[in-house]
């Protein structure tokens, strides 16, 4: 029993520390035009314990005169409490009692009654992101006049935005993109194409809640900002300190005026309602959309004042409200002047890792091949085609970062950072452009020039590794007819991110914009069902569904329907509700592919095929890199030419059917018959010269001939026949091609050699065995 008493008292330790009940706020604005009273600087705690509150106001007043308040509080909107009339003199406030005009400083403490403190609800203890506004009207004790209102937004320390899990959000989903790179580099499989697909599309919608997040909306709720906070990374949106001061010594030394908010300010921000815009932003406004300058103004005549909410905020000269892409920076921590350096930066980063990454597997590769040990055939892609798949893994990771580096360089182009960092705008949205641009023109050509000669665009564009493993980002997730649905994808997330970056001065316009296109890109997307298979079309519905729903609510928030702020606030938490539980399916989801492409011994049997012909085509891909390894290993061991070229024949052989000896066998019997059966002379003797002549002839032929007869003799059947699909490679060896294939011989021989009947024949004296070109005998 010794342990007992220790393990008591932290037990209640832990207790009290649990059921300690906090509200506290630390922002004051004005919510009435004209107001007479103007906060400078408000810190306010309520302990519901012992019912107290603590509380710092600095407020610059133009009364001379005895006022009461009437006290409102709202949570979510609602009223869930009767108004409260408090008579300052009465309770002993005598700074208030009467008020003077200047400025007036109060640091105190007050203990309220018990009838009072027992009114708050003890829900609003222990809900994370508690939307609580508590709002103070004063009027003046003679005449009953409204002098001023201000009003608070009070928060109980509890939140959903946790650094747990924007830690497990970013490893499954980092960890999901790094298994199907490499995975893809190592002969775009089917594991791999389905891994890729999903954690991409994971991925992006992580991307779309941000981006939507990011919207310059009238009021964001607390829930629903919390929530889109803990996926900011999937932006650039990553703070670390010393990163930060460099960002900040950039932006000064190049000529900007860094912001230091995060340091020391004269002013409060408020970012969890944001109403008003900076000052920069509301100079724009008021040219560009009059009516509405009266977010950013308190000194327009009320014929102008836009419907504001029930508790509406308002800014004064005191106070900064951020919202859209600035509040989302500065609640990751990140100076609203350093948001895009550090997106930029980071993106620059996680490139050079990804490089890094490549050349330790290539490295790895290397060193098994000096040490003489066979590495796996995943291996022998990177070893000979390293430059492609570079170039193929660069190009996927600036198609997945394509969204944060538009957005943030246009929107740069709005808010003039530096000339510095305009420079890096310039550069972050013209290179990824053309970058992505050009990858899916080639795409359409090889494909186009596909249908052309085969009436397939999956022959070239899953048939030629160097097409695939540098292109294959813009169309490996789609079905292979599907190829072109990629560019669809980009145009929405281009035009998605012009309004996203450019209309920060507008929320409402762009709330609705992004609804409209989310809608649309949804109706496309279950029209074309373009994705490899069923199941990834599915998932990628659902995506699309709680995308076009994230928009829908947001159209709330922007204010466009003049709803009361109730209506708002319940929508944030279905916001919520909503992302957090898809969101926990999608990360199981790819952590159990994941852990299945990693330690399943064949992986591709775990996966539903694709609906298409692509891995028809990918065998040849493999089977050439791996006859240009083997090539490369034989000549290092000083072997003949014949087993370098016999061994082209046997992997190219691996393309066909069932058939595919039979096949072979049949092209051999032809050779063999042009090439060891030699002209009679008139002597009727044989010429060491003519037995010389015809080896050397078929050395130097037969691997050229085989793989140029399929080509052309492809080319050729697809023109006789335009309707016919090429579905794989052996399809463009039919019969009467193979019959082409000597046409200045005689008709082959009747007959298919069996395996043992190669070996030896008993009627010449050659060796006709596929595998080894020894000659005569």
């Amino acid at each position: 029993m010794i342990w007992f008493k220790p393990a008591f008292f932290w037990a209640l330790w832990i207790q009290s520390v649990v059921a300690k009940r906090l509200l506290s706020a630390s922002s004051l604005t004005t919510c009435m035009e004209n107001s007479q009273i103007s906060p400078t600087f408000f810190n306010v705690t309520f302990n519901a314990n012992d019912r107290s509150v603590h509380y710092s106001i600095d407020l610059t007043t133009e009364l001379n005169t005895y006022v009461y308040a009437v006290v409102d509080v709202y949570a979510y909107g609602f009223l869930i409490m009767d108004p409260i009339t408090v008579d300052l003199c009465k309770i002993g406030w005598k700074q208030f009692c009467p008020i003077f005009p200047g400025s007036l400083q109060v640091d105190s403490v007050v203990y309220l009654d018990k009838k009072w403190t027992d009114k708050v609800p003890g829900i609003a203890y222990t809900v994370p992101d508690i939307d609580v506004i508590v709002k103070i009207e004063v009027f003046d004790s003679n005449t009953n006049e409204k002098l001023s209102c201000i009003q608070s937004s009070f928060t109980n320390g509890k939140t959903v935005a946790q650094t747990g899990a924007k830690w497990a959000t970013a490893v499954v989903a980092g960890l999901g993109l790094i298994v199907a790179a490499l995975m893809s580099t190592f002969g775009n499989s089917n594991a791999a194409s389905h891994v890729a697909a999903n954690a991409v599309a994971l991925f992006l919608y992580f991307q779309s809640v941000v981006i939507v997040a990011m919207q310059s909306v009238e009021r964001v709720p607390p829930i629903a900002a919390a929530w889109s906070e803990n996926l900011a990374w999937s932006m650039g949106f990553i703070r670390i300190q010393f990163m930060q001061d460099i960002f900040r010594w950039y932006v000064q030394a190049t000529g900007g005026t860094p912001t230091t908010y995060m340091i020391h300010t004269t002013k409060q921000v408020l970012v969890e309602r944001a109403q008003t815009h900076l000052s920069n932003l509301a100079m724009y406004g008021k040219r560009m959309l009059g009516l509405e300058t009266n977010l950013h103004q308190s000194d327009l005549t009320p014929a102008i004042v836009n419907r504001d909410l029930d508790y509406a905020l308002k800014s004064n000269r005191n106070l900064v409200v951020l919202r859209g892409i600035e509040r989302m920076g500065f609640k990751s921590g990140i100076e609203p002047t350093s948001i895009a350096v550090t997106g930029f930066t980071w993106f620059v980063l996680i490139a050079y890792v990804l490089v890094g990454i490549l050349l330790v597997c290539k490295l790895f590769s290397i060193i098994l091949k000096k040490k003489n040990k066979k590495p796996t055939k995943h291996f022998y892609a990177i070893r000979i085609q390293f430059a492609q798949i570079l170039k193929g893994s660069i190009l996927r990771y600036i198609y997945i970062g394509f969204s944060q580096l538009m957005i943030l360089s246009l929107w740069e182009f709005t808010v003039h950072d530096s000339a510095a960092v305009i420079v890096l705008a310039v550069i972050f949205l013209v290179v990824p452009l053309a970058v992505i641009l050009y990858s899916y023109i080639r795409v359409f050509q090889y494909a186009r020039r596909s249908i052309r000669e085969f009436n397939n665009p999956a022959a070239i564009l899953y048939g030629d590794s160097r097409v695939l493993d540098k292109f294959g980002f813009c169309y490996t997730m789609f079905h292979a007819d599907k190829y072109w649905f990629g560019m669809i994808v980009i145009v929405y997330n281009f035009v998605r991110a012009l309004f996203i970056g450019l209309c920060q001065s507008s929320g409402k316009a762009s709330s609705l914009v992004l609804w409209i296109m989310d809608m649309i890109f949804m109706a496309i997307l279950f029209w074309q069902k373009p994705y490899l298979n069923k199941p990834t079309n599915i998932i990628n519905y659902c995506i699309a569904i709680v995308c076009t729903i994230n928009s829908f609510l947001f159209t709330f928030f922007s204010g466009v329907y003049g709803q009361p702020a109730r209506v708002s606030s319940v929508m944030a938490w279905v916001f919520f509700i909503l992302n957090a539980a898809f969101s926990l399916i999608l990360l199981l989801m790819i952590l159990v592919f994941t852990v299945l492409a990693v330690v399943s011994k064949n992986p591709d049997a775990r996966f539903a095929p694709a609906k298409d012909d692509r891995f028809s085509f990918q065998r040849r891909g493999k089977n050439t890199a791996q006859v240009m390894e083997k090539s490369s290993d034989l000549s290092d061991l000083n072997d003949t030419e014949d087993n370098t070229e016999l061994s082209a024949l046997g992997m190219a052989a691996q393309d066909h059917q069932a058939n595919w000896e039979s096949e072979m066998y049949h092209m051999q019997d032809q050779k063999h018959q042009e090439i060891y059966t030699p002209t009679i002379p008139q002597d009727s003797k044989f010429s060491d010269d003519n037995l010389l002549d015809s080896k050397q002839d078929y050395q130097s032929s037969s691997e050229e001939n085989l793989s140029s007869k399929i080509k052309s003799l492809g080319r050729k059947f697809s023109r006789k026949h335009p309707r016919h699909k090429t579905t794989r490679m052996s399809d463009t060896l039919l019969d009467e091609s193979r019959d082409g294939l000597a046409p200045e011989m005689g008709a082959p021989k009747n007959k298919h050699h069996s395996r043992h009947d190669s070996m030896m024949s008993s009627n010449i004296s050659v060796n006709n065995t596929p595998t080894q070109g020894q000659g005569f005998l």
